[in-house]
């Protein structure tokens, strides 16, 4: 923030003026007109916002706009330094601490503008929960947003809108967003237009970028340059969250340009590559390709392996392979380059698991929209620009609640069966009270930050007039984290043997080494670390995984999201486990207070010590299919499978694993 613009106002100032000195710029549109609906207000915000925003500099890309390497982590909406910001996922958010220091500097008149902003948000109640989204990008670059800004008069002229004030207030916004998307376009327009090109071939870049953003995504999409131009600026603007499938909404547009001789495959990559490398720069999530159409058949095409040559090497996007039954060839072999690269993409998924999983959740969703499910942030089950998915809803710590019910429980237990009937009745009282914390979140979300944004361009939020947090998307539901699967098997397996069945140790003796965190009990700490493990296809600790996952999965499933629809299990630790591990005391299966807990729906690490065949026998005799939110599945693989006669192995693992249920596979190298 810039100290210069805090020293002095005009008396004649207007809040919102006031409010765009201090650098508020969103909240200058928020606090515009305190009297409108909510949801004009948030769209007048982020008008203003993208009025007043700082842009990146262009850099002579094919695509903008483009964040700068190593600058602020994402553009538009992470780039300030604001009390007020509209997020992508969590919605109207408000910062106290950025406020309490701009009043501290802030001019008189100015500090009353900034006052206001404050006690509108003084009391207001706050909520939790994610909700990563994908825009309903195909039908955008198919239409233009001058087509929706069609549909959304057309809607505004019918009887149950004229007789309905929040159905006008409600598309009154959409247009609002709009006209913020018109100027937003303008402005970097004009940002790419001031800088110098270098060279003829940086010039026939901006020229290209110019053009092509004189029309999309206002107008339809001819070309592959205009739908690769029009989707990152939409992308942008939603704040830099998930692209869906990006190689069947592109193709039409490709294989249009490489039939008319404007694109080689070659090329194409190269924008794709830049587009991999504006979501890296932006720490953004998710893209599925492959799989199959409505129809059944494959929809992998050329586009398909151009992704995945463009993330060899990458960390990002998350790229999420949906594997058909019959894949090309040369697509398997770009697969096994890109994960022989290490950069762990892209990650494996079993388009015949996932079909049926969701089948099976009773999701009201006709084969027509099944074939476009897709992945939100870490890898969250949802349908490409069709749902309003809870991403993540929620977390379930296993291991937090059966360390809870070990120090309430275990010693009136005379028998093993009596200890895991108690802990199965603590995770049933968890998951309840959880989903009305839940439930509630979501009320509040939809009553206090409508996003307008998602209601324009997600389905069917315009044509049904409800707003999307309200449950105007086509799809509802909710994917919640279940962690620590394998140290509460680890755990019951090593108490059944050493306490219930070998008696090398009391119950007593076993909750007095937890409390103490081992110190002074090292040969039951030993014992209990030799107990049989998850993840080495030994039935003693996989059946009481399978027992544990699916009461968890189908407790979950019994209760239905506020939005509607149902919960989701799923297994999503990215980087968390050392933090979900923190507040954990020390566990039957040997780890300490504190410690990680397992970084997957697999084994806790270093505990697989059979091979990977093993670790995957293991995991699918869990009911997986119980889980479509996702159960992430890491390995690590030495080198040699992806060189030489080791790929066709790999190949083979892989299909095996899928063959016994298996839905989901991250590896590593």
């Amino acid at each position: 923030m810039s100290r210069a613009r805090m020293v002095s106002t005009s008396s004649a100032q207007s809040v919102p003026e006031l409010l765009h000195q201090a650098e508020e710029h969103f909240a200058a549109g928020f606090m515009a007109d305190p009297e409108e609906a909510l949801i004009i207000r948030v769209a007048r915000g982020l008008l203003e916002y993208w009025r007043a925003c700082d842009l990146p500099p262009y850099e002579s890309t094919r695509l903008y706009p483009m964040p700068v390497r190593g600058g602020p982590e994402a553009w538009p909406l992470y780039a300030g330094d604001y009390a007020l910001v509209f997020h992508y996922c969590l919605g109207v958010r408000y910062d106290a601490e950025v406020m309490a220091r701009k009043l501290a500097e802030a001019p008189p008149e100015m500090r009353a503008a900034l006052q206001a902003l404050e006690a509108e948000f003084r009391d207001r109640p706050g909520f939790g929960g994610w909700t990563h989204s994908i825009l309903h990008f195909g039908r955008i670059l198919k239409e233009g947003l001058d087509g929706y800004r069609q549909r959304i008069l057309a809607a505004q002229a019918q009887p149950a809108t004229i007789q309905d004030a929040e159905r006008q207030d409600f598309y009154a916004a959409l247009l609002l967003t709009l006209e913020g998307l018109e100027i937003l376009r303008a402005r970097v327009r004009e940002r790419v237009k001031e800088a110098a090109p270098a060279d003829a071939e940086t010039a026939a870049r901006r020229e290209t970028l110019l053009a092509a953003l004189q029309k999309v995504p206002f107008r339809r999409a001819q070309s592959f340059a205009e739908a690769a131009i029009a989707t990152n600026f939409l992308f942008y603007a939603d704040g830099s969250d998930d692209l869906g499938r990006f190689d069947q909404f592109m193709w039409p547009y490709y294989e249009r340009s490489r039939d008319a001789g404007e694109i080689t495959p070659d090329e194409a990559r190269e924008w794709i590559r830049e587009q991999w490398e504006a979501m890296d720069r932006a720490t953004a999530w998710n893209v599925a390709i492959g799989g199959l159409k409505a129809d059944g058949s494959s929809a992998v095409n050329e586009l398909t392996g151009l992704c995945l040559e463009a993330a060899t090497g990458r960390r990002r996007p998350n790229l999420a392979l949906r594997i058909p039954p019959e894949m090309p060839e040369e697509v398997w072999e770009a697969t096994l380059d890109c994960l022989a690269s290490g950069g762990g993409l892209p990650a494996l998924y079993n388009e015949m698991g996932y079909r049926r999983a969701i089948r099976e959740a009773h999701l009201n969703i006709p084969e027509a929209d099944l074939a476009d499910f897709a992945f939100g942030g870490c890898t969250e089950l949802m349908v490409h620009g069709k749902s309003n998915v809870g991403s993540l809803e929620g977390d379930l710590n296993l291991p937090l609640v059966l360390v809870e019910s070990l120090h309430q429980h275990l010693r009136a237990c005379e028998r093993f069966e009596d200890f895991v009937a108690a802990y199965k009745e603590d995770l049933a009282v968890r998951i309840r009270e959880s989903v009305e914390t839940w439930n509630r979140n979501q009320e509040i979300k939809a009553r206090l930050t409508p996003h307008p944004l998602r209601s324009l361009l997600i389905d069917d939020c315009l044509d049904n007039g409800r707003e999307y947090n309200a449950g105007g998307a086509r799809y509802n539901w909710c994917v919640v984290n279940v962690m620590g699967l394998a140290n509460v098997a680890d755990s019951l397996a090593a108490l059944k043997q050493v306490v219930f069945e070998e008696g090398r140790a009391t119950r007593e003796e076993l909750l007095a080494a937890l409390r103490d965190d081992f110190a002074g009990h090292e040969t039951l700490h030993q014992w209990l670390k030799s107990a049989p493990h998850f993840g080495n296809d030994d039935p003693y600790v996989d059946e009481l995984a399978v027992e544990v996952a699916q009461y968890a999965f189908e407790e979950l499933r019994k209760y239905a999201p506020w939005r509607g629809g149902r919960y989701l299990g799923s297994c999503l630790m990215f980087t968390t486990y050392a933090n979900f591990g923190k507040p954990v005391g020390a566990t039957p299966d040997g780890r300490r207070a504190g410690m990680p807990i397992a970084d997957s729906a697999g084994a806790y690490q270093g505990r697989d010590v059979s091979g990977p065949t093993a670790l995957l026998k293991s995991v699918t005799k869990m009911p997986l299919y119980l889980a479509p939110g996702t159960l992430v599945i890491n390995i690590r693989l030495a080198k040699k499978f992806f060189r030489g006669s080791g790929r066709q192995k790999l190949r083979d693992l892989l299909l095996g694993y899928f063959k016994l249920g298996g839905m989901q596979l991250q590896m590593t190298v």
